[in-house]
């Protein structure tokens, strides 16, 4: 029941959004992802923040990957309007920023280049976490909701065959991809490649990329680099709260090693592209 009366609000939200999508700019930031890297813990931390203003009632509109088959107007209907902004702007004495956070942007191998079209100035936040843990999370997060049905170790045997294609299936607009979005383990690990494509079209100084395990160690600093990147007075966090984590469960150590060694290439891309040690240490 309180999912219908949800997905109603959502609805009605989304065409009352619509008729008005002209008073409503699009928004000031996007969390990209990764999955499972503790992208709702921090788009819950920046609402927190009087100056943020979400996406209506979702956390992520993914028009850039599964919705692009959309008009711009009906991503334009998820964001407050302008003068909602302006009242709010009154009220709090700074001009307030919207964003949302959709964790398959960074995946997906087109969302780029659509971007940088339709938000070319757009703040892009990223958050990565150490591609072993990520892709042990990303399978027991599957499990736990019915959607893998092998064992880790054949899940990622079958992985190259799932995603075979995928690139170019993904081409057309709105297409959905359960086996790219949901099989692809090993994949969405390899980052240096998914933020090539952002920094090939947008500047570096518009793309934050963060660390799950900044945010565990130091949330209000980490929290705060992302008010002073979005233009934002600095605040903390009202809370150290985590949200979507699992129990932990022991990844067998043969499969981590195997995952270890298959991450070292691009961990050390990464680590070279952005001029630091990995805090996962491996590189």
């Amino acid at each position: 029941m309180r999912k219908r009366v949800w997905q109603g609000a959502v609805g009605a939200r989304r065409q009352f959004g619509r008729a008005t999508a002209p008073l409503r700019p699009v928004p000031e930031f996007v969390i990209v992802g990764a999955q499972r890297a503790g992208t709702t813990s921090l788009h819950r931390y920046l609402l927190n923040h009087p100056g943020v203003l979400g996406a209506g009632l979702m956390k992520g509109v993914h028009w850039f990957d599964e919705s692009f088959d959309q008009p711009s107007s009906w991503y334009r209907a998820h964001f407050p309007t302008t003068f909602h902004r302006y009242r709010i702007s009154r009220r709090i004495g700074f001009q307030p920023v919207t964003g949302e956070a959709s964790p398959y942007y960074l995946f997906h191998p087109h969302v780029a280049g659509r971007m940088a079209t339709a938000v070319p100035d757009a703040r892009i936040i990223a958050v990565l976490r150490d591609p072993v843990e990520r892709a042990w999370s990303h399978y027991q997060h599957n499990v736990a909701r019915g959607m893998e049905p092998l064992a880790f170790a054949d899940a990622l045997a079958a992985e190259p065959g799932r995603l075979a294609g995928a690139e170019a299936r993904l081409l057309r607009p709105g297409y959905v991809d359960l086996a790219h979005r949901r099989g692809s383990y090993v994949a969405r690990g390899r980052y240096s490649e998914q933020l090539e494509r952002l920094w090939s079209v947008f500047p570096s100084d518009q793309l934050l990329v963060l660390f799950s395990d900044d945010l565990d160690r130091e949330p209000g600093l980490t929290v705060g680099r992302v008010h002073t990147f979005l233009g934002l007075p600095v605040l903390p966090p009202a809370t150290a709260r985590r949200w979507n984590q699992q129990p932990p469960a022991q990844l067998p150590a043969g499969t981590r090693d195997e995952l270890e060694s298959a991450f070292a290439g691009p961990d050390r891309l990464l680590a070279a592209r952005l001029g630091r040690k990995l805090p996962w240490g491996r590189s």
